[in-house]
């Protein structure tokens, strides 16, 4: 049954906002390119790119609110997939990007998490990882092993980095998305684990328990769920990023 106006969800709406304000934009840059106005253009991509920092932002709050409500389920997934399908979601939406972005999985490691959250939550990492390289050098690898009982998912980039102060401000911010990792991690009774220098580049990574074998089930790019489908949060986050707005 097809949902009445007045069923949809506000998370919906903000996807639905976000395609329109995506296509509107597209247009707008093709008819200014077209009549080479190039100062207009300029002006439009900025104002396109406060607008859609303010729905990530907006989208980061309505997830801290699965967290506060208790929105949170234990499925059984494969977790090498989920990740490979998030990282050809990034690699498309980048493709016109310098940085690069590289994926090293161990295929088949089946984990135990809300799947959605676990997506956003990865989605927040790889966008802070773009936003803190070079836009020429850059390079973002993103990794799934099994360590232990666990998978041990990673992402790892060659940017500005932080001291330990300012990574210890990061982790006490609300509504951003170091509380998003910290909200996953606490989640399924794990810490992330960091290592930064000024300018020595980023990494972090977060741990999943694994799932017993015959509570497993296929995760493919065929079935992508929400969490990082193309109206998705993780399209938002993807599209706040500074310079990438451009070249989407």
């Amino acid at each position: 049954m097809e949902k009445s106006s007045n069923s949809v969800s506000f998370p919906e709406r903000i996807s639905q906002y976000m395609t329109e304000a995506i296509a509107y934009d597209q247009m707008l840059n093709r008819m200014l390119e077209s009549k080479d106005l190039s100062e207009e253009l300029k002006i439009l991509r900025e104002q396109a790119r406060c607008c859609f920092k303010a729905l990530a932002q907006v989208r980061n709050s309505l997830e801290i609110i699965n967290y506060d409500c208790g929105r949170l389920s234990s499925d059984a997934f494969d977790i090498s997939a989920c990740v490979e399908d998030i990282c050809s979601v990034v690699k498309s939406k980048m493709r016109r990007s310098s940085i690069d972005i590289t994926c090293e999985i161990e295929q088949g490691v089946k984990a135990v998490a809300d799947t959605e959250r676990f997506s956003v939550c990865l989605m927040n990492l790889i966008v802070n990882a773009l936003q803190n390289v070079d836009q020429e050098e850059g390079a973002v690898r993103i990794t799934v092993k099994k360590i232990g009982r666990m998978a041990a998912v990673s992402v790892i980039d060659n940017g500005y980095g932080m001291s330990q102060q300012e990574l210890s401000e990061k982790m006490s911010e609300s509504g951003k998305g170091f509380e998003i990792l910290r909200r996953f991690c606490d989640s399924v009774d794990t810490n992330p684990i960091f290592e930064t220098t000024e300018n020595g580049g980023f990494s972090v990574t977060v741990k999943v328990p694994l799932a017993p074998p015959s509570n497993t089930v296929e995760m493919r790019s065929g079935e992508i769920p929400p969490a990082y489908g193309p109206l998705s949060s993780g399209a938002i986050l993807i599209y706040k990023l500074d310079d990438a707005i451009i070249a989407l």
